[in-house]
């Protein structure tokens, strides 16, 4: 059995908005969150551990240490390091999504919005499921280009990538932009804005 093919066309529907592929079930994994309840999908996950007060974690992913490491020195008052938070949250962002899609939805709070070819998704279930939704099983990023800013008195941070997408062997790489809105929470970041568009011609 053949995986769904996706075709570029500037006349036709969005290839990410096809009705007719039905949902897959996430796996079975426990979410990785640049949050305040970030976790590593190797470790033990307790089901009162987010009400108990218990200490949670440390992140065992590099890049996770990475981002905690540069929002706790801005707390201390050193100055962040923009282009290494964007580093650190754009390798991990797209790994986990060729990987384990369904992690992604940790990345994400409750005010959180996903904007994907003009749809947008508000909250981490909805935007969870767009993912879980589009009509392909594997896939693979090319970065190309990464470019950020600090943002605003919260600390935040502006991330905008672009690259390729390619979603299967023999397919075709398409062409992607995407916008990552950065904001501090529990020692590290998560993402409040998430902005998806492919790139025609």
């Amino acid at each position: 059995k053949t995986s769904p093919t996706l075709h570029s066309s500037i006349d036709g529907p969005s290839p990410y908005s096809v009705a007719s592929f039905p949902r897959q079930p996430p796996p079975p994994a426990i979410p990785i969150q640049i949050a305040s309840n970030y976790y590593s999908p190797h470790e033990p996950l307790s089901p009162h551990l987010p009400n108990s007060g218990s200490q949670r974690p440390k992140p065992s992913h590099p890049e996770l240490q990475t981002l905690g490491e540069a929002r706790r020195g801005a707390a201390e008052g050193e100055a962040m390091d923009p282009d290494s938070v964007s580093k650190a949250f754009v390798q991990h962002y797209y790994q986990t999504f060729d990987s384990n899609r369904a992690a992604l939805v940790g990345l994400y709070q409750d005010g959180s919005m996903l904007t994907f070819e003009g749809e947008k998704f508000g909250g981490p279930a909805a935007i969870a499921g767009k993912l879980g939704s589009l009509p392909f099983q594997q896939c693979q990023h090319k970065i190309d280009t990464v470019d950020c800013q600090p943002s605003g008195p919260q600390g935040g941070v502006l991330v905008f990538v672009s690259g390729t997408i390619t979603t299967g062997p023999g397919e075709h790489p398409l062409k992607f932009s995407q916008m990552f809105h950065l904001l501090p929470a529990g020692g590290s970041f998560y993402v409040q804005n998430d902005m998806f568009r492919l790139n025609y011609g």
